[in-house]
């Protein structure tokens, strides 16, 4: 019995580090088996297993052939309603099962038993096995269609026909212990005579697992939950530790080995402690759950880091629209990718992903209604990025008359900066239909008007030479294009002249006007040039009868 427990679980643990196993094998160069009646399809299962049998306890076989049996026993279950996730492991203990079952049953003679000349005069689409509830049916559809195989609710139900019948004497004894020995195995990690070694209540079942099993699952998890608590401390640390330097790939760490724990973890307690049953099941699937979660994480997390990398770059102003559609078009990207990433965890635990797409399509319609204004200022958005009217850093005049520096343009609202230091926000869908005046396009440079009046006594020539000389020295004014004088208008009281000059930006206006301002006024004082101020003379003449 030590001989054949090795050996079935060094096949046990081949079959489970298989990469890419799928059931049933279609590809076997051994006969496949006979499922085209309720008969075949018996014979071929008690067949496939007692050769399995005997193949584990033959030191001298090969365990390639020793799978090709098992693989055989597999090929008579519809297993089309199992998980993807755990399809291998109830294909692996459904055989063993089945058989310890049927090994304490009366089996009922095989010429009783309808083969295909009884399915095709009595049109049969199942067959039960006496005095019990496992059924033979026929496959409706699929690639087994027209086959007959061990039904899914059988093969839902055989541990329950397990417990029920295990404490019964065997009537065979080709198989005895089979089952037990899988399932109290344990890896090559953990030496065969220390189990052997152990007090019997270690070795006591309870919930399908034995004692030491029950320790075993409870130090794997707590390996688990230590790693990743540190993995998340040291992940932290690191990162606020580099974060100055451009450390942000210390971010991926706690995701990466993350998935890493999950894997090694879903490993031990297969191929180790050997968890099996629902409690395998229900521990895969959240392994596997966190492992998704995991790598959604990680590509958010890269996504993050890509995007933060371009930003950052020389040639992106992290305030302009570019970085808001970088962050955009990364974001979704990376949105993108975790969907396709649950659509394919969706299909590999057997979710029912038309309908989660269905009330999806619902859902999005209702938050659609819901969020119109939202979806009118990102379109809003999307408009001032392809017609680019201003960018960040520019000096706007809306409509309204608000005047500012664009500080930012985002996918939502665009914000003015004041004079005054007062942050204007516009939401985009209102930006994008008001008239807009972009001081700072085409050129960076902005016109400054500063009127002047002098008096009609006053010289026109030594004026305008003057004003030429102010504007000239002011560094503040650029020299090209070269600052202008021009006369405007011959008015009531003064003769209006205009200093037309250029200023760097628009931001500089107010400060020009300020200083140029002042020093007309200080050299036409000077210079002796009157400026006048509004003034009227009124004559009285007396109208004298006499």
């Amino acid at each position: 019995m030590s001989h054949m427990l090795l050996r079935l679980v060094s096949i046990c643990i081949i079959v489970l580090l298989m990469p890419g196993t799928s059931f049933p094998m279609d590809t076997s160069p051994l006969e496949p088996p006979d499922t085209s009646s309720p008969r075949g399809t018996l014979e071929s299962f008690m067949e496939a297993t007692s050769d399995l049998s005997a193949a584990l306890q033959d030191d001298a076989m090969d365990r390639e052939e020793i799978w090709q049996h098992w693989n055989r026993g597999i090929r008579c279950f519809n297993l089309s309603e199992v998980p993807p996730t755990i399809v291998e492991d109830v294909a692996l203990e459904s055989v063993l099962l089945l058989r310890e079952i049927l090994d304490r049953l009366e089996l009922p003679a095989m010429e009783t038993v309808p083969d295909k000349a009884s399915v095709r005069e009595n049109s049969l689409t199942k067959w039960r096995l006496p005095h019990t509830e496992i059924i033979i049916g026929k496959v409706a559809t699929g690639a087994k269609a027209g086959s007959f195989l061990f039904t899914p609710d059988t093969v839902e139900r055989l541990h329950e026909y397990y417990v029920a019948i295990r404490n019964q004497p065997y009537t065979h004894g080709e198989t005895q212990g089979l089952y037990e020995d899988y399932i109290y195995a344990s890896g090559w990690m953990i030496p065969d005579g220390l189990i052997g070694h152990l007090p019997d209540w270690m070795r006591e079942d309870h919930l399908g697992q034995t004692v030491w099993q029950w320790f075993g699952f409870v130090l794997v998890t707590l390996f688990m939950t230590i790693f990743l608590w540190g993995t998340l401390k040291v992940s932290r640390a690191w990162r606020a530790r580099k974060m100055e330097k451009g450390g942000q790939l210390c971010s991926l760490f706690f995701p990466l080995f993350g998935m890493g724990g999950c894997v090694i973890s879903e490993y031990l307690f297969r191929a180790q402690v050997n968890i099996t049953g629902k409690v395998l099941t229900i521990t895969r699937f959240v392994l596997e759950a966190m492992f998704f979660l995991f790598a959604a994480w990680g590509i958010i997390v890269l996504g993050n880091i890509v995007i933060h990398r371009i930003i950052t770059s020389r040639h992106i102003k992290e305030e302009a629209l570019d970085a808001d559609v970088i962050k955009l078009v990364g974001r979704l990207v990376s949105i993108s990718l975790v969907f396709v990433l649950f659509f394919n965890a969706g299909k590999y635990f057997g979710l029912p992903i038309t309908a989660v797409f269905a009330s999806a399509g619902i859902v999005g319609m209702a938050i659609a209604l819901a969020a119109r204004e939202t979806l009118s200022n990102f379109f809003g958005g999307v408009s001032i990025f392809l017609d680019r009217p201003f960018k960040a850093g520019d000096y706007i005049v809306l409509d309204t008359g608000e005047r500012g520096e664009v500080k930012a343009v985002g996918m939502r609202s665009t914000r003015l900066q004041t004079r005054d230091d007062v942050l204007i926000t516009v939401p985009n869908s209102i930006i994008t239909n008001v008239k807009i005046v972009n001081q700072s396009a085409p050129y960076l440079h902005f016109r400054v008007r500063v009127p002047v009046g002098i008096a009609y006594e006053a010289d026109f020539d030594r004026a305008e030479r003057i004003l030429m000389e102010i504007a000239g020295d002011q560094n503040s004014v650029k020299k090209n294009p070269a600052p202008k004088v021009r006369l405007r208008t011959l008015g009531d009281w003064s003769v209006n002249l205009e200093l037309l000059v250029w200023a760097v930006r628009p931001h500089d206006r107010g400060r020009i006007v300020h200083d140029l301002s002042k020093e007309i006024h200080r050299r036409f004082k000077e210079e002796g040039i009157k400026i006048p101020y509004p003034q009227h003379e009124v004559y009285l003449q007396s109208n004298n009868d006499e």
